[in-house]
């Protein structure tokens, strides 16, 4: 009975999976046509065969210690549609595509070997995902900048020098230079050193004179002028031990157009405020070494979110070489926050110019909840974690109720399934799947590759459910909410159709009792209204 019950069950997945190969025309991330298989223990060598050939599987390995095969079928095929609806026939306990390897993505800048700041908050794990956008910008507040230096001239822009009233914001002093190689070095050009977001544009702004005065005047025109250029973040590596209301006021502008503010929080070695980075509309940055622990000279506090490893800092000189930093100085610890938050905001919003306080919200609350525990708890959040940020930025949650017709036992452990699909597509670009709660609710994140996320449709569907498509969802972090469902119950074997295989499934657990994916009603018992439900339904097909 039961070889009679997979052949229903697997001649409607051939028609769905292979009936228009020449339709498919996407290039997969896994060796076309292959996927790799573990059985059920149970199953005899007879049933996997007709299994393999219900699908036109060759099988071309096996890994004896582990019990799975290696199947090669049409190279057109929707791979992981097809491993999908294998674990649905409770015949498989695994199926995946065989996926491509990829080796970790490294810079090719000759100091990159003695960065280690940049291994320490996982730049690399970020960047295996996301490596930045060009037409993102961060404005960085300071002494200028040397405009040649080989390692920056192609991300810089034009900037300004408000310390001298001119368009030359070049750097007497070196300390701009300094925290913009940190901030927006030209990685992977085989040249220097690697900077924490590869891509993105540095706009320079110069605030203080040729013979070292800054004034607040200059500040705040130079604050007003990164919002007015487009800036997504700004950094002030400079501040004051007395209070700044007029810049607080700025620097409250600049957020409000959607500006992420980070400024370093002062070499004072105590918890007394320093300014602007005091201020709740900045992310107040400390100083750590590469082993986590405060830097000698760092501020600190509850008032101070996170902190940086400007304790082995590499960067550029306004010599046109490069020098280490290892004193551990917050105003080179706040360029590595700056950049993370460069790195960040073109995940978060839908263009350059989707700049809102809204989307600066969220690349600070990405900033602030993936930081690392440090020792003492010296600041509110932790140390940076570039990878762990990034890797949250692409996991966008989808919350919401599900419903499904006649059901009348508890959700809790219901599975849910998420699929994420071109507007007006019926291509899976990418799935999720999670419980319920025992009224229905769910919360599950979804990991998209970049360029996947943006405006999509969804299908979601509940174990035993036709598919519900959610036209035109916006799929970028912090994610979906109040999603409400009426799903339409009785595909048992999850061809998202219910069909005869369904019927005679119902048929042939009819009586039993317990949890069973036949019980399509929840009441406890395979009956007659589950019977029903499939008849009622009967012939329709997901969204």
């Amino acid at each position: 009975m039961r070889k009679g019950w997979l052949v229903i069950v697997l001649a409607g997945l051939l028609v769905s999976l292979f009936g228009q190969e020449s339709l498919r025309t996407l290039t997969p991330n896994y060796a076309p046509g292959q996927l790799i298989v573990q059985f059920r223990p149970e199953l005899t060598p007879g049933e996997r065969a007709m299994l393999r050939t219900l699908v036109n599987a060759q099988l071309f390995g096996y890994n004896d210690w582990l019990d799975f095969e290696y199947w090669q079928v049409s190279p057109y095929a929707d791979v992981p549609a097809l491993c999908a609806q294998l674990k649905r026939t409770g015949w498989v306990l695994q199926a995946d595509p065989n996926y491509q390897l990829e080796l970790a993505w490294e810079p090719n800048d000759p100091r990159w070997s003695q960065q280690d700041a940049l291994r320490v908050i996982r730049c690399p794990l970020g960047w295996d995902y996301w490596r930045g956008d060009p037409n993102f910008i961060a404005g960085i507040l300071d002494t200028g900048v040397l405009h040649t230096h080989p390692d920056l001239q192609t991300r810089l822009l034009n900037g300004w020098d408000f310390g001298n009233d001119d368009d030359d914001p070049s750097d007497p002093f070196g300390h701009g230079t300094f925290v913009t190689g940190i901030a927006g070095a030209v990685t992977n050009n085989g040249v220097g050193i690697a900077a924490v977001s590869p891509e993105g544009k540095i706009l320079p702004i110069k605030v203080f004179t040729d013979g070292g005065q800054g004034y607040l005047n200059d500040l705040i025109d130079g604050i007003s002028y990164a919002v007015s250029q487009g800036a997504h973040a700004i950094n002030l590596s400079l501040g004051s031990n007395s209070a700044m209301p007029s810049v607080n006021t700025a620097l409250q502008n600049a957020w409000n157009a959607g500006v992420v503010v980070v400024a370093a929080a002062g070499n004072n070695n105590n918890t007394s405020p320093f300014y602007p980075a005091y201020y709740p509309v900045c992310i107040a940055v400390a100083a750590s070494n590469l082993d986590d622990t405060k830097s000698a000279q760092s501020s600190y506090g509850a008032w101070v979110e996170v902190a940086a490893p400007s304790g082995d800092a590499w960067s550029t000189t306004s010599s046109g070489g490069y020098a280490r930093h290892t004193a551990g100085a917050t105003s080179f610890a706040a360029p590595f926050v700056t950049a993370q938050a460069l790195l960040l905001y073109p995940l978060v919003a839908d263009s350059p110019t989707d700049r809102s306080v809204a989307r600066a919200q969220v690349v600070r609350e990405l900033i602030e909840s993936t930081a690392m525990p440090v020792p003492g708890n010296y600041v509110a959040y932790g140390r940076i974690d570039v990878g762990a940020s990034v890797l949250k930025a692409l996991t966008v949650p989808v919350r919401g109720r599900i419903t499904i017709a006649g059901y009348v036992g508890s959700y809790t452990s219901k599975e849910v399934e998420i699929l994420v699909r071109p507007l007006n597509g019926s291509t899976t670009l990418a799935s999720a799947t999670g419980n319920a709660d025992s009224t229905g609710n769910f919360d599950i994140g979804v990991f998209l590759e970049p360029n996947q996320l943006g405006y999509r449709d969804l299908a979601i569907r509940a174990q035993g459910t036709l598919t519900k498509r959610v036209p035109n969802v916006r799929m970028r972090y912090p994610g979906v909410s109040n999603l409400n469902l009426t799903l339409i119950p009785g595909d048992i074997n999850g061809d998202n159709a219910i069909d005869d295989a369904d019927l005679l499934a119902v048929l042939f657990a009819f009586g039993q009792t317990g949890a069973r994916p036949e019980d399509i009603n929840g009441d406890g018992a395979v009956d007659d209204a589950d019977l029903l439900t499939v008849l009622f339904n009967f012939g329709q097909t997901g969204e």
